[in-house]
């Protein structure tokens, strides 16, 4: 068994490779989905998987099964994303430049003031690991100042607006407060990410590709010792180089790869205890992230708000194995959990999904840049955390955003529908912001 464990962890590094190389084609491959996907799975998912080959006390076939699962979800999103070159072309219209930055100041001026609540709250309340009440109530407006950054990025880039830079520079003040005072790698990515695609999509310039790969190996040694970048951001005396250089960056990767990850192994006690005991939740899980992220219980009550949820067996139950706080169980093992092994069909929508928008986006579509510079992280966050944070965030952009989209429509005719060429996209000679 353990033989076919390491044959099976040998492929996977291969797609994974197969993934990362995939930006040896043409220019801006590393602005692509499937390259970020691989460098979550050399980053996070592989350093994980060594230690846990020759454990002898899982439960027998239990890492061959997940291993078995995370290739067939790295190959189904990655044919998800192949499948189609066309864009959404709900989103090929023009925009009002002036409406847009309108719409960015007071996203982010909304989303300012709940971090600046959020910064009055007491200390253990705002650094619970699993917060309830009002910082989740509060985060949830907050995350407007995102929004807003990234229309006010976009406006910037494509048409040099002076009063959009100055939006974009009052959002990046939190990013980077985020970032560099609790580690935040989601923030991290989500910014990095929302200025590189800026001037991808709108001037066509991109990093170098060595760079990028360089930037993955980097990468991996820092995500493995986020833990201990927080600890020392979270003192007293706050960040200093000289503190955050004392990390022993090589070391934590180094006994990550001898004795395990816990997110690996979490997925592991789960997809074998939904196997061995058919505990599917047909997609209830989803259902239950919404319930508890979009309806407050200080309004309805808490006791209207839990007949709302969908009951749902914990696979844990099953098991002597109980996740460390904090940890995550991956998103192929929630897509296991209502599916079975057809749970890589979510990672095949995640693909497609994110194709057209990508596809639009290079047409200068600004609804298709925003989405796809807002669930590209999302999409990263599937593979290591869970499935929901496509679907959790289209909802949240559903309420906040498109209503501020459709108000800066402008009646025109739509783009021509194109199609990804061998040298990339073909771009409408038009601008999407009319005169």
């Amino acid at each position: 068994m353990e033989t076919i464990n390491w044959i099976l962890l040998l492929a996977l590094a291969a797609l994974t490779f197969a993934l990362l190389v995939t930006v040896l084609g043409r220019k801006g491959r590393i602005y692509e989905y499937p390259f970020f996907a691989g460098a979550m799975f050399f980053s996070f998912v592989l350093p994980q998987l060594p230690g846990l080959a020759g454990d002898p006390y899982l439960p027998e076939g239990a890492f061959a099964k997940t291993m078995v699962v995370t290739l067939s979800c790295a190959v189904m999103l990655w044919l998800g994303w192949a499948v189609t070159n066309r864009p959404m072309r709900a989103f090929a219209y023009e925009m009002s430049e002036q409406r847009l930055i309108t719409a960015a100041a007071a996203l982010s001026a909304a989303g300012a003031f709940f971090y600046f609540k959020i910064s009055h709250l007491p200390v253990e309340v705002r650094d619970l690991s699993l917060p309830t009440g009002l910082p989740v109530a509060y985060n949830f407006f907050a995350k407007m100042l995102g929004y807003g950054f990234t229309l006010a990025t976009i406006c910037f880039v494509r048409t040099g607006s002076r009063l959009a830079l100055v939006i974009a520079l009052f959002g990046a003040m939190f990013y980077l407060e985020r970032i560099i005072f609790a580690g935040r790698r989601g923030d991290t990515s989500e910014f990095v990410l929302i200025i590189l695609l800026s001037y991808w999509f709108e001037r066509g310039r991109t990093v170098p590709r060595a760079l990028a790969l360089a930037a993955v190996l980097v990468g991996t040694l820092v995500m493995n010792s986020t833990g201990d970048y927080r600890k020392v951001a979270k003192a007293e005396e706050g960040p200093s180089l000289d503190r955050v250089m004392q990390i022993d960056f090589v070391g934590n990767l180094k006994d990550l790869l001898a004795n395990g990850g816990p997110e690996m192994l979490n997925a592991v006690y789960k997809i074998n205890a939904i196997d061995e005991n058919m505990i599917l939740d047909f997609g209830a899980f989803h259902w239950n992230t919404l319930v508890f992220n979009y309806i407050p219980a200080q309004v309805t009550g808490t006791e209207f708000k839990d007949l709302l949820f969908i009951p749902i067996r914990n696979p844990y139950a099953f098991t002597a194995h109980a996740p460390a706080t904090g940890s995550t169980e991956t998103g192929m093992a929630d897509g296991f959990g209502s599916f079975w092994y057809f749970g890589a069909i979510k990672f095949f929508l995640i693909g497609l999904v994110l194709k057209r928008l990508y596809c639009a986006a290079m047409q200068r579509s600004i609804p298709g840049q925003f989405l796809y510079m807002l669930l590209l992280t999302p999409g990263m966050l599937a593979i290591t955390h869970h499935t929901h944070f496509i679907l959790n965030i289209w909802v949240h952009l559903s309420i906040f955003v498109y209503p501020v989209l459709l108000w800066s429509r402008k009646p025109a005719d739509r783009f021509a529908p194109t199609t990804l060429g061998r040298s990339g996209p073909i771009r409408d000679p038009r601008r999407a912001f009319s005169a």
